[in-house]
């Protein structure tokens, strides 16, 4: 019977701010776990991800990694269920390694999936709070903006030039609503994004 396992995520300086509660089922990979997080925290997906675990680092690039010295697992093929969580164990992720936006996940605990839950159509977020991360501006920098962002009352930033947008980041303005009606549609783009050729 599948399981749906439940995970916190949070940018890290940020775990208050901005972060997720994420439901997602054991069959999934430790890619597709990646995929929503990307999805649900804004991210452009254009840079190289992994996520930490046990000792173990997982990516869905080990073959170029390996040339780069690095003994990764593929995170393509490798189901949640054959990590062997236990509740509060805590994973990393990193991703883009020149301007590092790091995620804090902790595994919340499971549940029995007796009937499938239509109207959550897993991956779901199930709750959160903050828009989510910048492309090409590390975690450091990101903490910065939302300082100001409290301090001023406004935001006084503006999204990079690969968003093609000169909107302002405002981090508080995120809709759960939204964010689970949009998340499949932007989970196969990333996908597809890093793993078709």
């Amino acid at each position: 019977m599948d399981k749906v396992l439940k995970f916190k995520v949070g940018i890290e300086g940020l775990e208050d701010k901005i972060w997720r509660v994420i439901e997602i089922t054991d069959r999934m990979t430790v890619a597709d776990l990646a995929y929503t997080i990307l999805a649900s925290f804004n991210s452009l997906a254009y840079h190289l991800y992994n996520i930490t675990y046990d000792g173990n680092r997982y990516n869905c690039h080990v073959n170029l990694n390996k040339k780069l010295g690095y003994e990764d697992l593929n995170a393509v093929t490798s189901r949640l269920n054959s990590l062997n969580l236990k509740e509060n164990d805590q994973m990393e992720m990193e991703y883009d390694y020149g301007s590092t936006t790091t995620f804090i996940i902790t595994y919340l605990g499971l549940e029995e999936l007796e009937k499938y839950d239509d109207a959550k159509n897993y991956p779901y977020i199930l709750a959160g709070e903050g828009l989510g991360m910048l492309d090409d501006i590390s975690c450091y920098d990101l903490k910065d903006i939302v300082q100001e962002t409290d301090e001023l009352g406004y935001s006084n930033s503006y999204f990079t030039p690969g968003y093609r947008t000169n909107k302002k980041y405002d981090y508080r303005k995120y809709n759960i609503k939204t964010d689970n009606k949009n998340l499949k549609g932007l989970i196969l783009l990333i996908k597809n994004g890093y793993e078709v050729k």
